[in-house]
């Protein structure tokens, strides 16, 4: 067993595949007492499997590092971190983030605004960042589950945004009405399957949608895209 934090939560965890500890480990925490220990069985395995929406075939140690990455988020619930569909990233000390279903363009999105804005932008996570409610704010987390393009660093954000994004031929931003909010974090969001954890993520949704700027953006993949959104969220007045 090998100790790694994900979401500042310490977990220990046991693998039979070398997949999941090439991929975490920026994320060892070795000397760190563990909070909870995760392991994947062979049923999990077939589970992550049967979830694949192309009906390739994966390596059971790929299927590994997903399983315990749906483990870790079933407990990481209790700590105050879940999981959000998206891409974020971090400019001048804050994050932002911008989801979207999968194909929609969010990565796209993220990349003009390191076309725009260079070596300001770090990407804190591409894919599945966690969001961590702490006393002092709404934080963003990077992990190594981080999308095809594998991009992240093990690094957090307070969290100034969310923007949901759909394709448009012109750029616009707005602040979506709370209903939109809610139904849009509740399309992305991880969902356990623990009565109890669905509450508190339900309590969780509610609070980002009170805490945190939400936006409705239609784009293109023009880097006029990148500034109309980073001037209408920098300051979270729009």
């Amino acid at each position: 067993m090998k100790v790694y934090k994900f979401g500042d939560i310490p977990v220990g965890v046991e693998t039979r595949g070398i997949y999941f500890n090439d991929n975490c480990i920026n994320y060892l925490a070795e000397k760190a007492k563990p909070e909870f220990v995760i392991k994947a069985t062979d049923k999990d395995l077939e589970f992550e499997q049967m979830q694949s929406e192309d009906n390739q075939t994966y390596p059971k140690s790929y299927l590994e590092f997903i399983a315990l990455y749906r483990k870790f988020c079933e407990k990481a619930i209790d700590y105050g971190v879940i999981l959000v569909h998206g891409s974020v990233l971090e400019i001048d000390g804050k994050a932002y983030m911008f989801s979207a279903p999968s194909g929609t363009g969010k990565s796209t999105h993220a990349k003009l605004w390191r076309d725009c804005f260079g070596d300001r932008v770090t990407m804190i996570n591409d894919d599945k960042p966690l969001i961590k409610f702490r006393e002092d704010g709404i934080y963003a987390y990077g992990t190594p589950w981080d999308g095809k393009h594998h991009l992240s660093t093990n690094m957090k954000a307070k969290l100034a945004g969310i923007c949901f994004l759909h394709q448009a031929k012109e750029n616009h931003i707005e602040k979506a009405t709370k209903e939109n909010a809610v139904k849009h974090l509740m399309n992305q969001v991880y969902r356990p399957r623990d009565i109890m954890a669905m509450s508190n993520t339900l309590e969780y949704v509610d609070k980002i949608v009170n805490e945190i700027p939400i936006y409705e953006m239609g784009c293109n993949i023009s880097k006029e895209a990148a500034i109309v959104a980073y001037d209408a969220m920098k300051d979270g007045t729009l």
